[in-house]
């Protein structure tokens, strides 16, 4: 009579399928990036797009001029 059993299936080779397990199931703990890591990457992200910072002082004339070229 075949009836469900207790005993494991055979497994041809058992090193095999512990490295395939553990390379899919294992903790992957990441380290968040520190502070630096992150300015450096959003400067060269930033470099990369053609983006660059523009900081002017103006009187409150100018500022309503460049305001209204800017479409604000």
């Amino acid at each position: 009579m075949n009836g469900k059993g207790s005993a494991p299936r055979p497994m041809p080779n058992r090193e095999k399928f512990e490295s395939n397990f553990d390379a899919i199931f294992r903790n992957k703990e990441k380290k968040p990036k520190d502070k630096a890591q992150m300015m450096r990457d959003m400067r060269e992200r930033r470099k990369t797009e053609g983006l660059t910072e523009l900081t002017i002082w103006v009187t409150p004339e100018q500022e309503k001029q460049v305001m209204e070229l800017l479409g604000k």
